[in-house]
């Protein structure tokens, strides 16, 4: 259970302390993951990250007031440890002359079978994300047709955001949930992982007199839908062919439960892998089994 944030300046002027909002956003994100935080942005030309292996509330993230966009992620660690840095999000890559930077929410399942089956190198990076990046690496081109194919190629739980270095951004959703409102007034986008992060980092900037006002537009943003958000503020929506976890046979039991009639090994094997794609890492199962829960209380809290 991570956390995508950011925002998108399409005024061409600077916002005064719009940094402000990235840090309240970040704050926010903490309710999907403390482990580790992260924001890309576009410096002359050039994506520039910065993300730590800690909460965001210990971090206090700058940028100048005329970045034009902001991606970043609140991580909670499933795969990959968070002290290690370069497995927390944004990911760098680059397909031709266009650098990106690229954030995930959710769990990739099939990540090294992907790997094995397009002979795509093992990389230092042990995150089930990273290969997302290596998939788009692969076309060479970013763009809607290589990230749809990406974003089919994937099984799991996610959704996306990639901005490029010619501060151009995409939001990609499968199920994972993403929410993105428009403040016509300021020519300024804002998103998040969902509707109460996005409206509670808003409170405590200038930007909430605009959402008590009224002066705002909600998008609806469904499975399958890519956005790509431009300088000139316009957005185009794309499709691609999302299969959900159902579509998967093996993964038929995320629908309807554990079954308790397994043997208990094979019950908390399986229960650590639905775990998973909430965000709850194998080593918080054991510390809640060691401390007296049951596995049917596990299983009811991770679902509910």
């Amino acid at each position: 259970m991570c956390c995508l944030f950011g925002f998108y300046n399409y005024s061409g002027k600077p916002i005064k302390d719009i940094s402000d909002l990235t840090n309240s956003l970040a704050q926010q994100a903490t309710i999907r993951g403390t482990d580790a935080a992260g924001i890309a942005y576009v410096n002359k030309n050039k994506i520039t990250v910065y993300k730590e292996g800690k909460s965001a509330h210990l971090i206090d993230f700058k940028h100048s007031n005329d970045v034009v966009s902001v991606l970043g992620h609140t991580r909670h660690s499933t795969q990959g440890s968070h002290k290690k840095n370069f497995n927390n999000h944004p990911f760098i890559g680059k397909c031709n002359n266009v650098d990106f930077a690229l954030a995930h929410n959710g769990v990739i399942m099939n990540d090294k079978e992907l790997r094995k089956k397009y002979k795509l190198p093992e990389p230092k990076i042990e995150t089930d994300s990273y290969i997302a990046v290596q998939l788009l690496e692969k076309e060479k081109e970013l763009n809607v047709q290589n990230i749809s194919q990406m974003s089919e190629n994937v099984e799991g739980s996610f959704a996306f955001s990639i901005l490029d270095s010619n501060n151009e951004l995409w939001l990609i959703r499968g199920d994972s949930p993403l929410s993105l409102i428009h403040l016509p007034n300021y020519m300024l986008y804002v998103y998040a992982s969902t509707d109460e992060i996005l409206f509670k980092s808003l409170v405590d900037t200038n930007l909430f007199d605009e959402v008590k006002k009224g002066n705002m537009e909600e998008f609806d943003i469904k499975s399958s839908d890519i956005l790509k958000i431009t300088t000139d503020g316009s957005i185009t929506t794309d499709k691609f062919k999302y299969s959900s976890y159902s579509s998967y046979g093996k993964y038929d039991w995320w629908r309807y439960g554990i079954s308790s009639s397994l043997d208990d090994d094979t019950y908390i094997a399986d229960l650590k892998t639905v775990a998973a794609y909430q965000g709850y890492s194998p080593d918080m199962i054991d510390e809640l089994l060691e401390n007296g829960f049951s596995p049917e209380e596990i299983e009811d809290y991770i679902y509910f």
